[in-house]
């Protein structure tokens, strides 16, 4: 979190475009692969590969700052927030903002929110309906509102396929 900036306000016309393709990628039914595409062309940084988007709402004033590794599989209904409400500075309302990173391999449930700017951990799972507020180390299973760490999906290091060790 010690990487955060202020959230800028920007009220371009380039912004209210990219909302309504944002939206628009959401309502036409495109398959999950295509939705990928859309966003990388829209400015979300998602790695080449496979990646499966359901319908979520992205945060469309900073969509540079989400981050999305390859493999990764998100269902419908998830929210990914890049900025979020300071309440301790007290002069004026404000938005602060940061990078939200899923990780490669990652399955993360529908009806997941990202209120914060976290980073999510290589080969995690998200269970649905949870509220991420920090961040979460790879190969977990993590649940619950906000969510809680439920399991290890691995005993050693020595579990992981060569394929999916990190590079």
């Amino acid at each position: 979190m010690n990487d955060v900036a202020r959230a800028g306000y920007d009220y371009s016309l380039k912004r209210y475009i990219r909302s309504f393709l944002f939206w628009f990628t959401n309502v036409i039914p495109f398959s999950r692969f295509k939705r990928a595409s859309l966003y990388r062309w829209l400015g979300v940084d998602i790695e080449e590969g496979t990646v499966s988007l359901g319908t979520i709402s992205m945060d469309t004033l900073h969509p540079e700052n989400v981050h999305i590794g390859n493999g990764t599989a998100i269902a419908n209904g998830c929210i990914l927030l890049t900025h979020f409400y300071d309440p301790m500075i007290l002069d004026e309302h404000a938005f602060v903002r940061g990078d939200l990173y899923i990780g490669r391999r990652c399955y993360v449930g529908s009806n997941v929110v990202f209120s914060k700017p976290v980073r999510i951990g290589d080969g995690v799972v998200i269970g649905a309906g949870s509220v991420v507020t920090k961040d979460i180390p790879p190969y977990e299973i993590w649940a619950g509102v906000p969510a809680r760490f439920i399991k290890k999906r691995i005993k050693t290091d020595s579990d992981i396929p060569s394929e999916f060790k990190p590079r």
